[in-house]
């Protein structure tokens, strides 16, 4: 496991701007490495997450450097998704297609069977709202959207995949992906059972997702986090004071997340204020 690094930046703009460069940066090295026998990597897997740490895909595309990227061996997947329907503005696939994804797509470098989504929900808003407060039902659909995505990662991975690069956002109260604390109800961050997991009355809209869970996250070769604003700096003090080879806090999940050979937190100066 990978050492965890801070790296502080002045200001969110500024955090973006470089994240987006150290993506470009990133991929080419990793297109680059070469296998034990000498052989150049077949592909390189990317999980994607929503938030701030989705908007240095905007930017991505005006870097120069973006243009060297074989895109055609780049696999784009989702930390985790919000399970409402396919064109609902809440899905993190959707604002990833909107910055980046599809661009690449309708130019011909990216091939769409290169992006994996999360399933979306099928159901039409009446029946939505209609089983809006059946809890077995509703259970029933993401941890079945969660075996979907599992068992297409396997496809994808084989039988322990692991991504390339992870990148992950923080949010206020300290989750990751949909993987939320504790005292909110939530215990999904414990389960190590499964690459994939089901979530209901997440504590944030929307209600219904579904997330990786924290060893597939912990395993990732690469894993980028990106917190900045104030709000966050009580949630960074305490994730900061578990995790990283000392035990992950229920409370805080994003103490237990990791990375194999590289664990970086891209932050701002308010971010660290209570470090």
């Amino acid at each position: 496991m990978a050492n965890r690094k801070l790296v502080v930046y002045p200001d969110k703009d500024t955090m973006i701007q470089a994240g987006a460069r150290r993506l470009v940066l990133a991929l080419l090295d990793l297109l680059d490495e070469r296998l034990p026998g000498g052989d150049v990597r077949g592909r390189v897997d990317v999980a994607l997450s929503g938030g701030s740490a989705a908007q240095p895909l905007g930017l991505v595309a005006a870097d120069p450097l973006a243009a060297s990227i074989d895109w055609a061996r780049v696999h784009f997947w989702f930390s985790d998704e919000r399970f409402v329907p396919a064109y609902d503005t809440d899905r993190n696939a959707l604002e990833a297609r909107r910055l980046l994804l599809d661009r690449l797509v309708a130019d011909g470098l990216l091939p769409e069977s290169n992006i994996h989504e999360v399933p979306a929900d099928t159901r039409s808003p009446e029946e939505i709202i209609n089983q809006i407060d059946d809890g077995a039902a509703n259970a029933t659909l993401v941890n079945t959207a969660a075996n979907v995505y599992a068992n297409e990662m396997i496809r994808e991975m084989g039988p322990e995949p692991a991504f390339d690069l992870m990148i992950l956002g923080m949010g206020p109260d300290g989750h990751y992906a949909s993987l939320f604390p504790a005292s909110s109800g939530h215990s999904e961050v414990l389960v190590d059972d499964r690459l994939a997991v089901g979530v209901t009355r997440s504590p944030k809209m929307p209600p219904l997702r579904v997330s990786l869970t924290a060893p597939v996250i912990a395993r990732s070769r690469r894993t980028w986090f990106f917190a900045a604003g104030a709000g966050k700096a009580d949630s960074l003090a305490h994730v900061f004071a578990a995790g990283d080879g000392k035990p992950g806090d229920p409370e805080y999940p994003s103490s237990f997340a990791g990375g194999a050979d590289e664990f970086v937190w891209f932050t701002t100066e308010e971010t660290v204020a209570k470090l």
